[in-house]
């Protein structure tokens, strides 16, 4: 099981990944936010929800779901481990 620091650091990690290196992983806090802060376009911020539930191993029912209230790190990664099992 994952725990919130490691989930958040695997969040920071993927922004990285996504942005080819713009946003250093190290300098991604908890609260910023995903769209405004770093810079997240729409794919990009599906692309870190997605990799998110494969690291988890978990699968989110997107439906009703309203993604603008999860803007933050830390919003994304509370989110994600009210959905585990």
């Amino acid at each position: 099981m994952a725990h919130k620091q490691q989930l958040i650091q695997f969040i920071a990690d993927t922004i990285e990944e996504v942005t080819l290196g713009q946003t250093q992983a190290a300098s991604v806090s908890a609260g910023q936010r995903l769209l405004d802060d770093l810079g997240l376009d729409s794919l990009d911020y599906a692309t870190v929800l997605l990799s998110c539930e494969q690291w988890l191993g978990i699968a989110i029912d997107e439906d009703g779901i309203d993604w603008r209230t999860v803007a933050t790190v830390e919003e994304l990664a509370d989110f994600f481990l009210e959905q585990r099992p």
